[in-house]
């Protein structure tokens, strides 16, 4: 039976709708007032900014209500804020302070809620009502459970969604944990560490939106923004759809080998190159570089001016470069060595000539650009030094690596750095970085960072992150037992150190795996004693479903007997994807047989989740990798193999 209020929701909701309607009205029309060309830019940007939030609220406007005793009204919960004509509130969004005991009350901590009522919708038609008391007990309509576990079960998309109405409570503690200290969420697979940090990007910026985050962690986030991390493009892309979905288009989202403006890598470097390449030695040889290319040779400035010589001598111009260069040697301290060159000559000028001194700074400047003369003498004290051409000398010129790696690489490591060619690697862009930095500026510092699968990145790439969280601001996410970079960290005390403030880290965990059910977690557990042996196991959430499918099969028919279990489970519905080994992925003929069926890598899938999924010779994947694999599907594991299973595996 249907629950006896589904109908007065209904109405209820529909007329929420119809006042977010007519909000989206009055933002779609603002502009139609405003005078001038840029006013009416402006307005327009706004309004569409504002209207996107609108159209995302269509996705399920509304999902609870509580029942609270200091109110009159039931409060009601949703992706965002709707009031009526007389500003009176209809339902609140889901990251205001109104709202937390919708996710936090429970029976023994009430929060003053009697009664929470969850809806199950279906865009804007509500479908079942479950209702809580706060003694525990379900008064009325479905079981609150359930409508976790039919979310859990619904078939993946090719895009996360968000989980804004199913948030649980140990997510939801994270999602607002204090924002100004660096925060570490160690999470297994399926726990929804993903979800949790980008849910927390946009309760970070409602705070700040609405000024209710104050001090100088509330301005950083208002001037500054939040930038979001993850490990590469296919992931940024599967995220992407869950922050505009939430109402939020301002956050900056970037695969960690693109922090580097205008450089996306191309070569996979081998194993122990790109060990080496996370080594922080590096930084220094990339330092020592710029130091030897800035070596200067500072010349006496003088020329004739209205019949007399005027001149800065040459200790005067080493005593300005030696002020400048304690500043640093980037762009801007280059400009404030020619500015007080600048200054220094007019001066002279000024005192030189006295009455006779007709021109003006401007002119005494032109005078000097005259025939690339000033040009000649600001490159003689100050070399123009290319970050990008710094970087590639190191790996191209022999002589150019010794000389900056003297005393910091030995002479087996500089053989491994040198190649040919000028395409980039992963490895490369922090170096990049590190180089703009000296070279040029240092990035944009954001009031907030959140970093997806931090356990897989290098030192040199935590130094990146860190020059875009200068103040500590920062969510680390990720499994230390899913750690395949090219550095395998087994604790988070091992990467902290690379981080600002990372010695004031918090630590948490979320211990339930919501995705993956208990059936397929208990084969790839075992692993863990082997590859993380002090991680805590992740408890599964749901339990009943299919057991894996274990098949031995021929080696000679080993992708033929992946591909035909592929071709089974795409008959029912939902995503697939098959997991082979890297030395295998070659090998996948590229026919018509596998078109539309994705053919990953175990560190490809990582943080990508699929209904069904054939892992391809566990021998042959990694143990971290193979638990990565193993713990990608939602419904359906068939594990295909030729060679005997590692013994882990068991």
């Amino acid at each position: 039976m249907s629950h006896p209020d589904l109908r007065a929701e209904q109405r209820y909701v529909d007329r929420a709708y119809e006042h977010l309607e007519r909000m989206r009205q009055i933002v779609a029309g603002a502009g139609d007032k405003v005078d001038g060309e840029v006013a009416q830019a402006a307005m327009d940007a706004w309004a569409a900014k504002r209207l996107r939030t609108y159209e995302d609220a269509q996705l399920g406007l509304c999902f609870g209500r509580l029942e609270v005793e200091s109110m009159r009204r039931p409060l009601y919960i949703g992706r965002r804020w709707v009031h009526d004509e007389d500003q009176q509130q209809l339902v609140v969004n889901w990251q205001a302070p109104a709202a937390r005991a919708f996710y936090t009350a429970t029976p023994q901590d009430p929060h003053g809620v009697t009664l929470r009522r969850r809806f199950r919708t279906d865009g804007r038609k509500v479908l079942d009502i479950a209702d809580e008391a706060l003694d525990g007990s379900i008064v009325d309509g479905a079981a609150v459970g359930d409508f976790l576990l039919e979310e859990l079960e619904r078939t993946r998309d090719t895009r996360m969604r968000d989980i804004v109405a199913t948030i649980q409570a140990d997510q939801y503690r994270l999602i607002t944990h204090e924002p100004n200290s660096p925060l570490v969420i160690q999470g297994g697979p399926g726990t929804g560490k993903t979800a949790v940090g980008l849910h927390r990007a946009s309760w970070l910026l409602y705070l700040a939106r609405d000024n209710l985050q104050q001090g100088v962690a509330g301005a950083a986030l208002r001037a500054r923004g939040v930038l979001v991390i993850g490990p590469n493009r296919t992931f940024m892309e599967y995220v992407s759809h869950v922050l505009p979905a939430l109402g939020e288009d301002s956050v900056e989202q970037r695969a960690v080998g693109e922090l580097v403006d205008g450089v996306f890598p191309e070569l996979r470097d081998p194993p122990a190159v790109a060990e080496l390449k996370a080594d922080v030695r590096l930084a220094e040889v990339v330092h020592r570089a710029a130091e030897l290319r800035l070596a200067s040779e500072p010349e006496e400035l003088v020329i004739r001016l209205e019949g007399s010589f005027i001149s800065v001598r040459l200790r005067e111009v080493r005593e300005l470069l030696a002020a400048a260069r304690e500043t640093g040697t980037t762009t801007a301290a280059r400009e404030r060595f020619r500015m007080s060159l600048l200054r220094r000559f007019y001066v002279e000028y000024g005192r030189v000539l006295g009455g006779g001194a007709i021109r003006n700074f401007d002119e005494v400047e032109q005078a000097l650009r005259s025939k690339g003369y000033l040009d000649h003498i600001l490159k003689a004290a100050w070399p123009i030094v290319s970050p990008d051409r710094l970087v590639r000398s190191l790996f191209t010129t022999r002589a150019t690596l010794a000389e900056a790696a003297d005393g910091i690489l030995d002479e087996r490591e500089q053989k491994l750095l040198l190649r040919r060619g000028q395409a980039w690697s992963d490895g490369d862009i922090p170096l990049l970085d590190e180089a703009r930095t000296v070279l040029d500026a240092a990035p944009r510092a954001y009031g907030h960072v959140i970093v997806d699968e931090a356990q897989d990145l290098t030192p040199m790439q935590l130094r990146m992150v860190a020059r875009r969280a200068r103040e500590g601001a920062l969510t680390i996410l990720g499994d230390v037992a899913q750690a395949t970079g090219a550095i395998r960290y087994s604790r988070w005390d091992e990467v902290l150190p690379h981080l600002p403030r990372g010695d004031e880290a918090t630590i948490e965990e979320l211990r339930h795996a919501y995705r993956v059910p208990r059936e397929i977690m208990e084969l790839a557990l075992p692993l863990l004693d082997t590859i993380a042996p002090d991680v805590a196991a992740p408890i599964s959430y749901r339990a009943g479903g299919d057991a894996p499918t274990i098949r031995r099969v021929e080696p000679e028919h080993l992708l033929a007997e992946a591909y035909r279990e592929a071709e089974r489970l795409a008959e029912s519905e939902g995503l697939l994807a098959v997991i082979v080994p890297e030395e295998l992925a070659g090998e996948v003929p590229q026919d018509d047989l596998w078109n539309g069926v994705p053919v990953l890598t175990p560190r490809a899938s990582k943080g990508l989740e699929f209904d069904h999924v054939v892992v391809v010779e566990p021998a042959l994947i990694e143990l971290r990798e193979l638990y990565v694999a193993l713990t990608r599907p939602t419904k359906t594991l068939v594990v295909v193999h030729a060679r005997p299973l590692p013994p882990e595996f068991s």
